[in-house]
């Protein structure tokens, strides 16, 4: 997907960034902060964990929306949106953009993720190797990205690695297990021909 041209020659786009709701097995539905926050967006990209599709037709009212899967909850009876891609690479405004949810990170996924959850259990939240373990694959994976954007871990990160912008916009509701402290939040990312990326996060009640 291409930019479309904007008044005085630019290529610009505005797009939101969200991951991890959750609808409706952990909540019941998109909530209107996320609505309000996605207002005026030309895009909008999932990185993964919609527990059904139609759960997405309050964004899908304000711009296209392009989703990724995510990984299966058992327990949540959620297949992690088993009918959208893996991952997804687009072009926007002159940016190769590669979004997944980033589980399938090799044969260490699980150990990470029990890492994590042992971490978790003894209240140390702050756990950015993680996530640094996820960008560093999804960079291999998709080398051509100028931008990656991930979820799964419910925690916003954003880092530069050489020229890829790597994102998570954090988990868009509070659906984490043993009581997460991390605020919701999603991403609006503006993308302009030519010119660095800007990342406006945005901190949901």
């Amino acid at each position: 997907m291409e930019a479309t041209g904007r008044p005085g020659g630019l290529f610009v786009m505005l797009i939101g960034l969200l991951a991890d709701t959750h609808v409706p097995y952990r909540a019941h539905a998109i909530p209107p902060a996320i609505v309000a926050a996605f207002r005026g967006v030309d895009l909008i990209l999932h990185a993964g964990d919609v527990d059904e599709p139609q759960a997405l037709a309050p964004l899908e009212a304000l711009a296209p929306v392009y989703a990724v899967r995510g990984n299966y909850h058992v327990l949540d009876r959620s297949s992690g949106g088993r009918s959208f891609p893996e991952s997804l690479e687009l072009e926007l405004a002159g940016f190769h953009v590669a979004v997944h949810h980033g589980h399938k990170i090799g044969p260490a996924a699980w150990l990470w993720k029990a890492r994590a959850a042992l971490r978790n259990l003894t209240g140390r939240w702050d756990f950015p190797a993680y996530d640094a373990a996820i960008a560093r694959v999804l960079l291999r994976r998709f080398p051509i990205a100028d931008i990656i954007v991930f979820g799964h871990t419910h925690r916003f990160y954003q880092v530069r690695w050489g020229r890829t912008l790597v994102i998570n916009p954090g988990a868009a509701q509070r659906t984490a297990y043993f009581d997460a402290p991390f605020p919701p939040s999603v991403v609006r990312l503006h993308l302009e021909r030519g010119a660095p990326p800007r990342v406006a996060r945005i901190l949901l009640s």
